[in-house]
């Protein structure tokens, strides 16, 4: 029997009053609730009566259970390897345990309880230099932190890994045909000829593989402090690289000169964590990937459920315009100014 995906099931619906309780059975803790948005889980923020914030997660019942004890174990690594970088906590149970299970709906599910990070989310903040610093410098120290974790199940078979972008190719016809879907045709079938077979010699560990700017958070006055990294959700085994790629994909576009902010963001992260030469030469496509994957996957996700598109689709624009850009006229200058970023050190 084929293994339900977590992309494709739907969790069950739950009200705040049943989060609530279950809340206060599994941790003791209690507060005002209300339900967040989530691609494929049921989270909740939580504002106890001393001002504390949490986050609730009812994982998806379709997620192996292996893949949750991995994303959760992720957290609690990085918490002994850098105490101050700004992740998640792990809340324990009133058992002592890193998690419950309940039932909601019939369905068995895996419930967390995690801190909640404040600032202000990435994506509500203006951009700047410094911000893209600040970003390059935490994801290069998080990478650092999960660079010695070891857990079977880093092992994903995940549709956002950036080595998988070939296998998205069959889903572009949620696309609207023309010029746009041509593009993103071409550069799939380049990726899957001149790319991919690189990647298995790159250097491989653990990463985050998710810093889109929903998942970052900022301090609210100068906005140029990362307080928090969250959602360990998409996070695997992959070429170290990726982890980078994935971050800089969602600022292509933005900077005060061209390629402003991935060149900012990539030499920040390379002070911090040197990349090879072939890396650094495949980093501009490994980008690229990325926004062709977030264009057809949305794409896909958002015909199959359009109660969702949008949410689905919050980052597609931005993906579209990103990979024009590294794929006309303008890639050539965007793969000089990356080589450069990461020359500087």
């Amino acid at each position: 029997m084929t293994q339900p995906d977590v992309l494709t099931t739907a969790a069950p619906p739950i009200s705040a009053i049943e989060a609530g309780a279950m809340m206060q059975r599994c941790f003791g803790v209690s507060g005002s609730i209300r339900e967040l948005s989530s691609e494929r889980d049921r989270n909740f923020h939580i504002t106890t009566p001393d001002g504390q914030g949490y986050v609730l997660k009812f994982t998806n019942p379709a997620e192996p259970a292996l893949v949750t004890s991995f994303q959760t174990g992720a957290m609690q690594h990085v918490a002994l390897r850098d105490p101050s970088l700004p992740v998640p906590r792990v809340v324990p149970t009133l058992d002592g345990e890193s998690q419950a299970t309940v039932r909601v709906d019939g369905h068995a599910m895996i419930l967390r309880l995690l801190t909640y990070l404040d600032g202000t989310p990435l994506h509500a903040a203006p951009a700047s230099p410094g911000q893209m610093r600040a970003l390059g410098t935490t994801l290069a120290r998080l990478d650092l932190a999960l660079a010695d974790y070891e857990h079977p199940g880093s092992e994903r078979d995940l549709l956002w890994d950036i080595t998988r972008t070939a296998s998205v190719a069959d889903r572009l016809h949620y696309l609207m045909d023309g010029p746009r879907r041509g593009m993103v045709e071409r550069f799939i079938a380049r990726f899957a000829d001149l790319v991919a077979p690189r990647l298995p010699a790159l250097r491989h560990q653990v990463i985050h593989n998710d810093l889109n700017p929903h998942n970052a958070v900022v301090d609210p006055v100068g906005h140029e402090t990362v307080t928090g990294i969250i959602d360990f959700g998409d996070a695997l085994r992959a070429p170290l690289v990726n982890d980078l790629a994935t971050a800089l994909a969602y600022h292509v576009t933005s900077g005060e000169t061209p390629f402003g902010s991935l060149v900012e963001m990539t030499g920040a992260f390379t002070a911090v964590l040197p990349l090879t030469d072939d890396e650094v030469d495949l980093l501009p496509d490994l980008v690229a990937a990325r926004l062709a994957l977030t264009i057809a996957i949305t794409g896909w996700r958002a015909a199959e459920y359009p109660a969702n598109a949008a949410y689905i689709l919050r980052n597609a624009e931005r993906a579209f315009a990103g990979l024009e850009k590294l794929t006309g006229d303008e890639a050539a200058t965007a793969r000089r100014l990356l080589h450069r970023a990461c020359q500087r050190v």
